[in-house]
């Protein structure tokens, strides 16, 4: 064998393990589960998995969509340390005004 056989080996060796790599990260398994589903040892799946992430070599990241959380819209008024008034968003400034005159007159 020579010398560039061993590297062609060793890089095809690396295409293979970095296709299975971005295979995992795609399917939304554990390492254990893709690898018992693709017959390979999770020992070498994770000697690959770190030598290729030290050469640098391009790991494909997934996008996963985030849904916004719409979080509750109010205010708080403290008043002095006995009262504390939530006052959600599109309160009445009617009913706000005679909350606080009947706190006010406590």
């Amino acid at each position: 064998m020579t010398i560039a056989k061993g590297r062609d080996q060793l890089t095809e060796k690396q295409r293979r393990w970095q296709h299975h790599i971005e295979q995992w990260a795609q399917s939304g398994q554990s390492q254990a589960e893709y690898c018992r589903q693709h017959n390979l040892k999770i020992r070498r799946f994770n000697y690959f998995k770190s030598r290729l992430k030290k050469k640098n070599i391009p790991v494909q990241f997934v996008e996963i969509p985030v849904e916004p959380v719409q979080a509750p819209l109010f205010l708080k008024l403290n008043i002095g340390s006995d009262f504390q008034v939530e006052i959600p968003d599109g309160f009445s400034q009617a009913t706000l005004a005679k909350v606080l005159q009947v706190i006010g007159g406590i």
